[in-house]
């Protein structure tokens, strides 16, 4: 094995899980998501790229799940006109769009990865509550606790959130001029 390939073996175990989710904004299937990704590793073994300037590759790699997930939708013909009318429109897509998907993108990357930081107990009912919509009654009755436990598990995962993505979103709000 060369040394590039090592070092594109790290940087796909490094961006995988995050160059999936970003394609998950375009496909529906994470199972998709998976090979359009792997796919552009693949492409990026037989390439000769510089893989030292790690904004350049990283654009690189976004514009390349971003081109994939396209194709991907195009040949799929699934829906018709509306994989045309995906590809079509995202011609039409400016400079300034593709940065704010971007940073959306790279925004809630952060907040799920924050999310997967809570204590179990705290990430398992934030979970339940926000990704899955289950009310307070219903948590408490899967996990087979109070009402009241489930809501302030909630707010302490709230404030765990809020403490450690607080300097994210002044990030953020900055570079969106907010």
């Amino acid at each position: 094995m060369t040394s590039s390939a090592i070092d594109i073996s790290g940087l796909y175990e490094s961006r995988r899980s995050f160059l999936c989710f970003y394609a998950m904004g375009f496909l529906d299937s994470y199972q998709e998501a998976e090979d359009v990704v792997q796919s552009v590793f693949e492409k990026l073994l037989l390439k000769d790229i510089n893989l030292k300037d790690p904004m350049s590759l990283n654009s690189y790699l976004m514009s390349s799940v971003r081109n994939g997930c396209l194709n991907h939708l195009s040949r799929k013909k699934i829906h018709g006109r509306y994989a045309s009318s995906i590809l079509s429109e995202s011609q039409d897509i400016d400079d300034k769009s593709f940065l704010n998907s971007r940073i959306e993108a790279e925004v809630l990357w952060e907040i799920f990865s924050k999310v997967n930081e809570l204590p179990s107990g705290c990430r398992q009912i934030f979970k339940m509550s926000y990704l899955e919509n289950l009310s307070n009654q219903e948590i408490a009755d899967r996990l087979g606790i109070s009402v009241n436990t489930v809501k302030s598990q909630k707010a302490r995962s709230k404030e765990l959130l809020r403490e450690s993505l607080k300097d994210l979103f002044a990030v953020v709000a900055v570079i969106l001029g907010l």
